[in-house]
């Protein structure tokens, strides 16, 4: 009986050992840096590709991720997948790693998963994925998109200087009939130079030349003054613009003028898909970022469209026409460009919110003093 028992156990041990060879030659082979973490966040195992960028396994196991990343980012994604036990990925330029191998520079994406075993947390592990390539393809379509947005501007300058002396009757007296050809004209190539503009922005943040100068600014003072341009607009459609900025919002580390254009992106965004109703925008504190949400009553998304809505030229289908499917790109590459994330959430004939974060100022924060306003109660008027 003794020597069944001993023989059942090597047996299982056998197999046991077989199964943790398999499982560690296939982590081992992947392409892509993969790290193995314990519940406490501490590295158990790197793969080779792992390896070449952080150092030997030997070296780091049982160091913290922290240590061993030297990225923020990699032990935070950790931390939060500890913490709530879901997938951390991920998408925008702010989860995008530039790492040295072998002397040259890669861009990884952030992936990590936690590890569980009969629903006992374990650990995590954390995959680095190379987009390298794909980020020099995006490179080469941006810089295309640029080029050819730049040198369509001068022939459409001419366009528009040309409609504009006919319109003036520079060239003698209009019918009705040539004015009306000609105005038309005239709101085409502004829509063409707006879309052109778009795209030579997107291009720039995309690329980095458009850094944002970042200063400390009054959150609430931000809001208010972004929609003190909107608000006429929202009126002269009927609609109702509710803002609520409690007075003790802190402050936050962004370039002004372009997280207005991120209000202002959302707002005419929401503008263009409701015939009634109200818009609503609010902030709040969430640990070290500011929330701001732009909600309205509109149309909705459909569920299939709320994964893309935010890639260049998405439009959805049976939409009201007026853009060009750029302000929603433009406004996720300025609130990552500034370290923060949009999302998104809708249901179809009930509205859509459009959610992003803001890093906050260090320091004490500053409060609106004007005294006029009492902790959150609306400065809608």
């Amino acid at each position: 009986m003794a020597e069944r028992i001993r023989q059942l156990r090597s047996s299982d041990m056998g197999q046991l050992l077989v199964s943790q060879q398999t499982t560690e030659a296939a982590i081992d082979s992947l392409y892509d840096p993969v790290i193995v973490t314990d519940g406490a966040g501490c590295v158990t195992k790197l793969n080779p590709a792992a390896e070449e960028i952080f150092g030997s396994e030997k070296e780091n196991s049982g160091k913290h991720v922290g240590e061993v990343a030297r990225d923020a980012r990699v032990a935070g994604a950790v931390a939060e997948a500890l913490q709530s036990q879901r997938p951390v990925a991920g998408e925008g330029m702010s989860s995008v790693l530039p790492l040295a191998v072998d002397g040259s520079q890669k861009a990884f994406r952030l992936r990590t998963t936690p590890m569980r075993d009969n629903g006992h947390l374990l650990g995590a592990v954390t995959i680095l994925e190379d987009i390298t390539h794909l980020r020099e393809i995006d490179r080469l379509k941006s810089e295309f998109i640029a080029t050819a947005s730049h040198e369509l501007r001068t022939p459409l300058t001419s366009v528009q200087m040309g409609v504009h002396l006919l319109l003036e009757g520079a060239l003698g007296e209009l019918t009705d009939q040539q004015n009306e050809v000609l105005q038309a004209c005239r709101q085409d190539c502004e829509r063409l130079d707006k879309l052109m503009r778009d795209l030579l922005d997107l291009s720039r943040i995309e690329a980095g030349e458009t850094q944002p100068r970042l200063a400390a600014v009054s959150a609430r003072d931000l809001l208010t003054t972004a929609i003190r341009e909107l608000r006429p607009q929202v009126e002269t459609k009927g609609l109702r613009l509710n803002v609520v900025a409690p007075i003790d919002l802190p402050s936050v580390r962004v370039d002004r003028l372009q997280i207005e254009r991120v209000v202002s992106n959302l707002v005419s965004n929401a503008l263009r898909h409701m015939q009634r109703g109200e818009i609503k925008i609010s902030a709040e504190r969430r640990d070290s970022h500011l929330a701001v949400s732009v909600s309205d009553s509109g149309s909705g998304i459909p569920t299939e469209y709320l994964a893309h809505i935010f890639d260049r030229f998405v439009q959805v289908p049976d939409g009201p026409t007026g853009g060009a499917g750029l302000g929603l790109a433009i406004s996720k590459s300025i609130v990552e460009t500034h370290g923060g994330q949009i999302s998104a959430q809708s249901q179809v004939g009930r509205g859509t919110t459009f959610t992003f974060t803001l890093p906050l100022a260090k320091g004490p924060s500053s409060r609106d003093r004007l005294g006029a306003v009492a902790p959150g109660e609306e400065v809608s008027r």
